[in-house]
């Protein structure tokens, strides 16, 4: 039973996959395509600047010449910063798409024939999670993992020009078997820690007979300003708990490099006013272990899972109108 419930939602998943091939399939590519060419294009202004390649390789020695942290922490900067592009637009993409993904069923009447297969309310909404918080983020990091390949190989083709040793200079410091580790699980984990925000926008798509998207952003929206009006003028002062920055903030942290708490890595000297940077600062199982640990993260997912039912229950007794 367990393996034919399984093989229904793959199919469930791919069949989302499947009808938005350019949210999950071509935006990723087009993302990578878009990096190399600018990568290109700044390479070829640099050229005809530095026509005879002289700083370009002299720069490339120093950077041989460095330690290894410093390397590895350079490597380390130069992966993330072209997978934090990916992790953002996918942010949006998988917004939009469960904004609408239960709606649309409603608005084109399909819902009909939906309900008419063997395939339960719940399976439905379960697959459509699941196609926003793990298989969007597999195909994004395809693409990830193709454009760090390509700049590497960039690099190796510059190194070989400065006489440099490619492995030990390029390949090894940029790590990617850790880079793409953490990569994957901290995408994996961040899927996780946005639940309910994801199942927000899923329970909003089972019932707003309009415009989902604007609900699911207007509710907080106003309660939040109402907190914030109500303590203001009978208090004097700013609300304990509001819940647009909630969310917000829930939207800032999080355990991949762009949303990192920077104090978890940072080494103090004896007299506590400094810092040494290091790789650990951008991939870290450490920070992606205590978003596992931390009661913010599993308080969430619970509220995650009401929205989740509710999304079940409108899907239910939803109907073509």
């Amino acid at each position: 039973m367990n393996a034919g419930v399984f093989s229904r939602l793959w199919i469930l998943v791919r069949r989302e996959i499947w009808e938005s091939p350019v949210a999950f399939k071509w935006t990723p590519v087009i993302i990578a395509g878009f990096i190399l060419l600018v990568a290109v294009l700044l390479l070829i202004i640099g050229a005809r600047v530095d026509n005879e390649q002289v700083f370009t390789i002299d720069g490339v020695r120093m950077y041989a010449q460095m330690d290894d942290s410093q390397q590895r922490m350079l490597a380390a900067g130069a992966m993330f910063s072209v997978g934090s592009l990916f992790n953002q637009i996918m942010f949006l993409v998988v917004v939009f798409y469960l904004a609408g993904s239960l709606y649309d069923d409603r608005r084109d009447r399909s819902i009909l024939f939906w309900k008419s297969l063997p395939v339960s309310d719940r399976m439905t909404v379960t697959s459509k999670i699941l196609t926003a918080a793990v298989a969007a983020p597999i195909l994004y990091f395809g693409g990830i993992a193709l454009i760090q390949l390509s700049l590497l190989l960039i690099a190796s083709g510059y190194g070989l020009m400065a006489g440099i040793d490619i492995f030990g200079e390029v390949w090894l410091p940029a790590n990617l078997p850790k880079v793409w580790t953490v990569t994957l699980v901290g995408s994996l984990v961040q899927s996780l820690w946005l639940l309910p925000i994801y199942a927000w926008l899923l329970f909003c798509s089972s019932w707003a007979p309009r415009l989902p998207i604007l609900i699911a952003v207007l509710v907080p929206i106003l309660i939040g300003m109402f907190q914030h009006f109500w303590s203001f003028f009978s208090n004097f002062r700013l609300p304990d708990f509001n819940l647009l920055l909630v969310i917000l903030e829930r939207i800032g942290r999080g355990v991949m490099p762009a949303s990192i708490e920077w104090e978890q890595v940072v080494t103090e000297s004896q007299d506590g006013s400094s810092f040494v940077p290091s790789e650990e600062m951008l991939m870290s199982f450490k920070s992606i272990g205590n978003a596992l640990a931390s009661w913010e993260m599993w308080i969430g997912v619970a509220i995650g899972l009401l929205f989740l039912a509710g999304s079940v229950w409108f899907r239910r007794r939803s109907t073509d109108s």
